[in-house]
């Protein structure tokens, strides 16, 4: 008689011993079971009687959890002695508790103090089945309501007792079942982490704490590092060359010395830039000419850059670029005089 509440507890156990393990996954589920008993309607002809139940409710939150609940047993026929009625309750509800789950487990939790009162209500199933030649199966909607308590034995486990008036819709009359139960609940017990205070006395107002700044009394708007001392601060350094040339020459003219110098103490400053020398002509003449002297001017300058002010030749590439990319017009002495010429631009970011 008793098969399918052996089965559903089973099924409960299968379910705390997969689940528990995970607990800290925070699951909001609680596993429910114990002994209930009945307080039959007097119309009913039954004994009243204990019975086991099982149960699983769904945490919405801290305040609210869906239930489902089974409970079986044989109570005693008084119209037919020495004979039993198979008594099935199968419930559907919700449940609405008061306190939280979310406990200090140093205070009142863990001295077994901590009480949660619910009230829950719900609609289920109700059957009668006579275990007699010639009894007839009944089968009831029912709707229900209650109150009751959860003692909390621990941050997960608990006691729990309750009275529900189940109400049968189909024969109108009630009876009254109470539940005592054990409860295991595998959602978040643990309060939110507080969140540290970070203040400090910060007086340079660099966000690194006096206590730990190495640089006090940086001047505002500083950019520091972790021990409040200052970043090093960003810098661009820029050079530009350009030497004109006499027609038809690639003979660097001594008025461009200074500006070959400058560039040459640019280059051992920044040793590890490297530089194109860039050399160009007038339109006057064969193109393809123009193109070969282009690359001669080039070259006069890398080779007064290498012998003279000692720069690698590694670090200096002589290309010409012929009657392209003129700078004036043409059509003039001034302007072929600008033309004729051999160009450099360095631009170097660095740090101090």
């Amino acid at each position: 008689m008793k098969k399918q509440i052996l089965a559903a507890g089973a099924a409960v156990g299968f379910v705390l011993t997969s689940l528990a393990p995970s607990a800290l996954a925070e699951t909001p589920i609680t596993l429910n079971a114990g002994a209930a008993h009945w307080y039959f309607s007097s119309d009913r002809d039954l004994q009243d009687m204990n019975t086991p139940w099982v149960g699983l409710e769904w945490a919405f939150s801290d305040a609210w959890a869906a239930e489902i609940s089974f409970a079986q047993d044989d109570a005693n026929n008084e119209n037919f002695p020495g004979t039993d009625t198979e008594v099935t309750l199968a419930n559907l509800g919700m449940k609405y508790y008061g306190g939280s789950y979310i406990v200090d487990e140093a205070a009142s939790i863990a001295q077994g103090t901590r009480l949660r009162p619910y009230a829950v209500v719900g609609a289920g199933y109700f059957s009668m089945d006579p275990n007699r030649a010639g009894g007839e199966k009944e089968e009831d909607t029912t709707i229900n309501a209650g109150l009751g308590v959860r003692w909390m034995l621990t941050s997960r486990f608990s006691a729990s007792l309750d009275a529900r008036t189940i109400y049968n819709v189909d024969k109108s009359n009630n009876d009254t079942i109470a539940y005592l139960g054990l409860n295991y609940y595998l959602g978040n017990v643990s309060p939110a982490p507080v969140a540290q205070s970070t203040a400090c006395a910060d007086g340079d107002g660099d966000g690194v704490c006096d206590e730990f700044d190495a640089c006090l009394n940086t001047p505002p708007n500083t950019r520091v590092d972790s021990t409040g001392c200052p970043l090093p601060v960003a810098q661009v350094a820029s050079i530009k060359l350009k030497v004109n040339f006499a027609f038809d020459s690639s003979t660097v003219q001594e008025k461009y010395f200074t500006d070959l110098g400058e560039l040459a103490k640019f280059l051992k400053r920044f040793d590890q830039v490297d530089v194109s020398i860039d050399g160009y002509t007038d339109s006057v003449g064969d193109a393809t000419y123009n193109q070969g002297l282009s690359q001669r001017r080039a070259q006069a300058v890398v080779d007064m850059l290498v012998k003279t002010y000692g720069i690698a030749p590694s670090r200096l590439k002589a290309v010409g670029f012929g009657e392209s990319n003129p700078v004036a017009s043409n059509d003039s002495a001034e302007g072929r005089a600008e033309n004729r010429r051999v160009m450099a631009s360095l631009e170097v970011e660095y740090e101090e």
